[in-house]
């Protein structure tokens, strides 16, 4: 009988952890041609209230990542989209965004570096 109520309790458990598992979106590659100031923006979007780490990288010629800016920003159902931040001097190459999303409803939209005149 023990074993039985432990098993329950496992599978129970097992459940509720992997329904509300994090996940992690990766954009496409975004690249950069000259030196200068940037600002990130990305499309964001959840049916229900979660939190987000969005991490800007630089990826290396053999495809290492090396975090260049981080933040975390709160959104939901009636967020504004796309979220904009300035990520500040960027030197030219390859970058790409990854969003760590909290909850398993949430999803990365249009990603884009723009150049600040």
């Amino acid at each position: 009988m023990k074993k039985v109520v432990l098993l329950l309790l496992l599978a129970c458990f097992s459940f509720s952890t992997s329904a509300f598992a994090a996940y992690t979106a990766t954009s496409h590659d975004l690249y950069v041609g000259q030196s200068a100031q940037y600002k990130l923006s990305v499309g964001l979007w959840s049916s229900t209230n979660e939190t987000v780490e969005l991490s800007l990288y630089s990826k290396g010629p053999s495809g290492q990542l090396s975090r260049v800016f981080s933040t975390t920003v709160n959104i939901g159902p009636t967020t504004p989209s796309p979220v904009e931040y300035s990520v500040g001097y960027l030197s030219p190459g390859t970058y790409v965004v990854k969003g760590e999303f909290q909850g398993s409803s949430g999803s990365l939209g249009p990603v884009s570096l723009n150049q600040v005149y």
